[in-house]
């Protein structure tokens, strides 16, 4: 806000809940514990998997970006910056994410339950009601599609 009042840059901000896909992140949960399924290794399961999140499949992400890029706000709207958040608006049981990927991958997970880590949160949900109304923000994917494109990618780029 104050950049965009000072300076008179129209802006949009863009909140990222939880993103997974190809080429994501390696020290995200389904990276990690895909690679440990495969290699039969432990998984660490914090807050004794007493928790959730938003997941978003990156391609969801890429169009609520370019939606966000096509609406942003002109010189003439009355506020000038906007903050959407895209997510899946779906929260997932961590517990529900490893049994989709065990599925998929067809091994059990060796679990290992841990206390919370500090300073994460147990649960983690986007409202995307502004980002439905302001850039018709509907994500598509589900884990139990997403989950499968993301182990298929895995495997092939690491010759599995």
């Amino acid at each position: 806000y104050s950049y965009s009042h000072l300076y008179g840059i129209n802006q949009v901000a863009l909140r990222f809940f939880t993103v997974y896909g190809p080429w994501g992140r390696p020290d995200m949960a389904l990276f990690l514990f895909t690679k440990s399924i495969l290699n039969e290794e432990p998984i660490k399961i914090f807050n004794y998997g007493n928790m959730s999140r938003d997941f978003t499949y990156i391609d969801d992400i890429v169009d609520g970006t370019i939606s966000a890029l096509d609406n942003c706000p002109s010189k003439n709207d009355k506020v000038p910056h906007r903050v959407y958040n895209l997510g899946n608006d779906n929260p997932e049981k961590l517990l529900n994410l490893i049994e989709v990927i065990e599925g998929y991958i067809g091994k059990k997970a060796v679990r290992q339950l841990e206390p919370m880590q500090l300073g994460d949160v147990k649960d983690t949900l986007a409202d995307i009601e502004k980002s439905k109304k302001d850039l018709n923000f509907y994500p598509k994917v589900r884990i139990e599609e997403g989950v499968p494109l993301f182990i298929n990618w895995y495997r092939s780029y690491f010759n599995l």
